[in-house]
């Protein structure tokens, strides 16, 4: 008899902005009896609700179950910061942008792969602009450096054949309503979604023809005869197919010893203020053109109302669990990058703040395949999970079924992920080399 098993389980911090203002309140309930099923999907964040409507499309007979350790939009993929990225958008990134052409066609082709089945979801389950916005984004820069790592950026940008627009820093300050950025490059093809309440509408609808339980953790599989048994302390499913979306939590079950890289990152989004104190666009999204730099956000809340997210800092946490001081620190940093940016709201306090997990892998590459008979995993985004969680839930889904699909040969030509130290070593290596890069940030940060 196979058997995995989990009894650790990650332990985030925080309040949720993006939770706390989500206009959805749908919950699932939790599981509290035995169930059988074709299908069971085990997590509901980017690439479990793109398994599961998938599974609709090409399994509507069978039975499916979409299932979570915690509640629908709770996870790491409600706690993200809302940007689906078409063109190449690299954590790992060595500072030049600069790779293999062919590399970063198939990468742009599978991003826009994925952001076509997010698109369709959208559409067929009228979700609203507020929530899904195709409105491109901004790579800022504040400092030779920054703007260093965005003319090589126009470089990649310009040999691929892709779209963009540089910005001075009268531009940047028009669009943003700060004079803090010296120069900027826009990209068309971003879609920012307000990542809690996608999930959570998505969810939604799908439950009209799947069954759905929250705060269900799965603790143990077990793999008998030619059916797999599922236990969580309230019951069990039993099923002919289990896929894992769980990104990194994976490794708790025992796969990919070694292999994948745990960090938490911390957001905080501020009280809601009057837009006429901030002279900008109404919604835009901007991301530092230093990897390691500062994430805003603008995000319009009613006619005359709006916020300002925040992400910056990054810890590396083997054992997936986020720490106290490192919340505390990054909400001091949050504070420092606010009042940095928009001196002018220096009253406009901080409403919510949390962090949450990203996935990672030493060569970039998806924890992706069949692990066991029937048992496949769609995990490790390498910090992209809107895109690349959407991307591998579909595509599991066109493995397991066997379904045809030329991208999917071309996202399975891709390497697995590379072994690592040991976690400790991992965690000690990956922390330095973080904060050494913080600390020639500058202004970016």
């Amino acid at each position: 008899m196979t058997t995995y098993s989990s009894s650790k389980f990650p332990l985030e911090i925080g309040e949720n902005g993006w939770l706390k203002t989500s206009d959805s309140q749908y919950f699932a309930p939790s599981l509290d009896r035995d169930h059988t099923c074709e299908w069971l999907v085990i997590g509901s964040g980017f690439a479990g609700i793109s398994a599961a409507k998938r599974l609709t499309e090409l399994r509507s007979g069978d039975k499916i179950i979409l299932i979570d350790a915690i509640g629908i939009g709770e996870g790491a993929a409600g706690q993200n910061s809302g940007f689906m990225i078409d063109v190449p958008h690299n954590i790992n990134a060595k500072g030049d942008y600069l790779s293999s052409i062919k590399k970063d066609k198939d990468s742009i082709s599978l991003n826009r792969e994925a952001i076509e089945f997010s698109s369709q979801m959208v559409e067929e389950y009228d979700i609203p602009q507020s929530v899904y916005n195709k409105i491109g984004k901004l790579n800022g820069a504040a400092t030779p450096k920054g703007i260093s790592f965005n003319k090589d950026y126009k470089k990649q940008l310009e040999a691929l054949g892709e779209d963009y627009h540089s910005l001075d820093s009268k531009q940047m300050s028009e669009i943003t309503g700060s004079n803090y950025y010296e120069q900027g490059i826009y990209t068309p093809g971003t879609i920012l979604i307000q990542p809690a309440e996608y999930i959570k509408r998505i969810v939604e609808r799908l439950s009209d023809k799947i069954k759905v339980f929250q705060n269900s953790p799965i603790k143990k599989i077990e793999k008998k005869n030619n059916s797999w048994d599922a236990y969580t302390s309230q019951g069990k499913i039993i099923t002919k197919n289990i896929i894992f979306a769980v990104n990194g939590h994976i490794t708790n079950f025992g796969f990919y010893k070694n292999q994948l890289i745990h960090i938490f990152t911390y957001s905080s989004l501020t009280k809601k203020f009057d837009d006429s104190i901030l002279k900008s666009d109404p919604s835009w999204g901007l991301t530092s053109s230093n990897p390691i730099g500062t994430t805003v956000r603008k995000i319009k809340v009613s006619e005359n109302q709006s916020r300002l997210l925040i992400r910056n800092t990054w810890r590396c946490r083997q054992n997936l669990e986020s720490l106290n001081s490192d919340f505390e620190n990054s909400c001091q940093k949050h504070r420092k990058s606010f009042i940095g940016r928009f001196p002018n709201l220096n009253e406009i306090p901080f409403e919510f703040s949390w962090g949450g997990r990203v996935c990672l892998s030493l060569n970039g590459a998806p924890a992706f395949g069949e692990l066991d008979e029937n048992l496949f995993s769609a995990c490790c985004s390498n910090g992209l999970g809107t895109v690349k969680g959407t991307l591998a839930g579909k595509l599991i889904i066109d493995k397991a079924c066997k379904s045809n699909s030329s991208q999917l040969d071309k996202y399975e030509n891709i390497e697995k992920p590379s072994l690592l130290p040991p976690n400790l070593l991992t965690q000690i290596g990956a922390n330095l080399r973080i904060k050494s890069r913080e600390m020639t940030a500058g202004r970016d940060l």
